[in-house]
């Protein structure tokens, strides 16, 4: 049985989190962790050795009662809960998080406002450090839809392990929409036959074979950090996707395309689920 990982700070955000990851798991039997950090508090009871800080009472009460609202809701699902002091990013990037985990699926906001910087903050510094997978859900990502998955590709070979990656929680039965930046402006016949080349690969090394491709010329976004995140997510719009695939790593898509800084912004302003997969 595979776990996922799911950091709860008990906001509405992080609920929706957890509820997200619930119907992965009556579907695929992985059982989930719901993951609480104590960051925001002074020790201020270190000297006292029969007190107990407030806050981590409080914590407790908070995750007895999100598992048994799951739980309620989610009567299949196994679930174990996990405390621990310092930074979320930094307990994530732990060894011992890649050993016994899969995946990490967390909240966020995905709009603008003070509350979304600093959960998307959160997120981002989270999907850097991560050694795992990571899945950022949005507030409005009530429901788990998988009908029509996005992958940004460039032919390389780690979008197919992060396509590898993301098959345990959404399985072979979707549409995958593979969407490509034409950055060196190829001919569309050498593109089209580079692109049904890759299709026949991704089927013969995942065995999902409902797959089509959109191509976009880099004019396309307009030069800017923030003209390409907004020219993505009107791409996911207009296709109607579910869920976005994205490659993390030192020579990543995003990195060689429009540097790192893209994915903090994708991480900044998610509108669906972004599973962003790692690739060393």
């Amino acid at each position: 049985m595979s776990k996922l990982l799911i950091p709860v700070d008990f906001s509405e955000n992080a609920q929706v989190a957890a509820a997200y990851a619930a119907q992965i798991a009556q579907t695929t039997n992985n059982e989930i962790t719901l993951f609480h950090s104590f960051t925001s508090h002074i020790n201020k009871f270190a000297n006292a050795k029969h007190l107990v800080d407030p806050t981590e009472e409080e914590a407790h009460r908070k995750m007895e009662d999100l598992v048994a609202k799951l739980l309620q809701k989610y009567p299949s699902i196994k679930i174990s809960t996990l405390f621990t002091n310092g930074i979320l990013a930094e307990s994530l990037e732990k060894q011992e998080i890649k050993d016994q985990y899969q995946t990490v699926i967390m909240g966020t906001k995905g709009v603008t406002g003070l509350e979304s910087v600093l959960i998307g903050s959160n997120t981002y510094d989270v999907i850097k450090e991560s050694k795992i997978p990571v899945l950022a859900v949005p507030k409005n990502a009530v429901e788990l839809k998988k009908d029509n998955i996005a992958l940004l590709t460039n032919f390389k070979p780690g979008e197919l392990e992060v396509l590898k990656q993301a098959i345990p929680l959404y399985g072979k039965d979707f549409h995958l929409q593979l969407i490509h930046i034409n950055k060196n402006e190829l001919e569309i016949s050498v593109l089209d036959s580079k692109l049904k080349q890759w299709i026949t690969q991704i089927i013969a090394e995942t065995g999902i074979e409902d797959i089509s491709y959109i191509v976009k010329a880099p004019s396309y976004f307009a030069g800017s950090r923030e003209n390409i995140v907004n020219g993505i997510h009107t791409i996911l719009r207009d296709e109607d996707i579910d869920v976005i695939l994205i490659t993390k790593s030192r020579k990543t898509f995003f990195q060689n395309l429009f540097t790192e800084n893209i994915v903090k912004h994708m991480a900044f302003e998610i509108e669906v689920p972004n599973f962003f997969g790692r690739v060393d």
